[in-house]
């Protein structure tokens, strides 16, 4: 679902009336206890997913739900249920269908078997599940996300499987956090993919500095500079120093390979000086100084090489943009859960292979030395900014994101979270002022009373 444009219920409970209309980037849903913000998340996320078990557990009459997809600028899921008919679900995308769940003895039908065998057969349910529901952050902090592809799978690496097996053997442990535990493997996911990435890169570039010995100079396009410019001698400094350090990110900075960069960048420089300095001199023979005539000789020679660093240094620079962007991710995670972290002197910092670490007052510490509502913000930050199985675009619904947060960190919430992935919906469920952040005008009324 890339965005929810309307929901609206009737008889929930029994008594409450809905029409939310979303806003197109942020909405805050507000209400007193009671007023029905946690039930309404439920029953949209139930109609999406779609989940048979909130849909029959929650009392009410009619539901339906107006949003835009990838594949569709409009759909729509309906949902109706009544004592004689029982549950009725309907999509838009598949109008003349109609998924039904008997009104007798509905209440004891094991739902779980229900929808295993359904989901596969029926036009509805598979209609719906192609949708993509939300993101979901529940009061449980368990993230919810949408499904990958079954083509996407990837089989597991050993080092998976591994975290897998003590993920099963600590679930019996009471202090064992399982939203930590999803988050762990998110970061080394996303990790074991960026060393992917980045080896690929790695690659082009080395075969780039290969092949490069073979570019043919055309001499119509690229003719010969008798005196370097000052805009070139600067240039050229500037681009012995970022080939140097691209030779040292790709593990080629031997001494040998230093030695002999140093001596080519230095003398070329000597070169290009004694031209700039000695340059429409002559000696009373009129013949150029020996000095400025050996200068000119060597800057001719090696201009092709001089050349090639021109070349090396436009390969270098988008080398280190291909660098920059696939790691960009990762460091934009750091940076914004250290915003917070900060405040509490603590550090967070990923090694190579993902594992994480928090630095507090010189010390090392696991994910289990922060505090419920760091834990919040790091599950938060971590799924959206580097969990490969979010959509880069759709909606992101927390249900009560001030739960555990100082106001200070309720203030930057928002930002935060847009931050992390500036391409979703947002959707929370509040009673904090400190959240709305003066946004009233984003604010909406979650239910009513129906009369009579």
């Amino acid at each position: 679902m890339r965005a929810i444009q309307r929901f609206t219920a009737s008889g929930v409970y029994d008594h409450l009336r809905m029409d939310l209309a979303f806003n197109e980037e942020l909405t805050f849903l507000f209400g007193l206890n009671g007023s029905g913000k946690t039930t309404a998340l439920k029953l949209m996320m139930a109609m999406l997913e779609p989940s048979l078990e909130p849909l029959v557990r929650i009392p009410f009459r009619e539901l339906e739900l107006v949003g835009e997809t990838h594949k569709h600028s409009n759909v729509s899921v309906a949902a109706t249920k009544g004592e004689s008919t029982g549950l009725e679900l309907r999509c838009s995308i598949v109008p003349d269908e109609v998924f039904s769940l008997g009104g007798e003895g509905l209440e004891g039908l094991d739902l779980g078997e229900v929808q295993m065998r359904e989901s596969r057969s029926n036009p509805v349910l598979r209609a719906i599940a192609d949708l993509a529901p939300p993101i979901f952050l529940g009061i449980d902090r368990r993230f919810k996300t949408p499904r990958t592809p079954p083509q996407r799978h990837r089989v597991p690496t050993s080092r998976q499987i591994a975290h897998e097996f003590q993920r099963e053997r600590s679930l019996d442990d009471p202090a064992f956090d399982p939203g930590l535990g999803e988050v762990a493997f998110v970061i080394e996911d996303f990790a074991s993919n960026l060393r992917r990435r980045q080896a690929g890169i790695d690659e082009r570039f080395r075969q780039e500095i290969i092949l490069d010995a073979f570019t043919y100079v055309d001499p119509q396009l690229h003719g010969f500079t008798l005196e370097p410019s000052e805009e070139m001698f600067k240039a050229f400094r500037e681009k012995s120093s970022a080939i140097r350090q691209a030779l040292a990110d790709l593990n080629l900075d031997s001494d040998e390979s230093e030695r002999r960069s140093d001596h080519f960048f230095m003398t070329i420089e000597e070169v290009m000086s004694t031209i700039r300095k000695l340059s429409g001199q002559r000696d009373k023979e009129g013949e150029l100084p020996k000095e400025l005539n050996e200068a000119v000789t060597a800057w001719f020679m090696n201009q092709p090489q001089v050349d090639r660093i021109d070349r090396l240094f436009d390969a270098t620079n988008k080398y280190r943009e291909e660098q920059d962007r696939a790691s960009r991710p990762l460091h934009d995670f750091i940076e914004l859960t250290n915003k917070f972290f900060s405040q509490t002197g603590k550090d967070v910092q990923i090694d190579r292979v993902g594992d994480v670490e928090i630095r507090m007052e010189g010390k090392t510490s696991s994910l289990n030395a922060l505090s419920s509502g760091e834990r919040q913000i790091l599950i938060m930050l971590a799924h959206l900014s580097l969990n490969r199985r979010l959509l880069k675009d759709g909606v992101f619904i927390v249900d009560e994101p001030e739960l555990s947060l100082h106001m200070a960190w309720q203030d930057m919430f928002v930002e935060a979270v847009q931050a992390a992935n500036p391409k979703l919906q947002l959707v929370l469920a509040t009673h904090s002022p400190a959240i709305i952040g003066g946004r009233d005008s984003l604010c909406i009324p979650v239910s009513s009373v129906e009369e009579a």
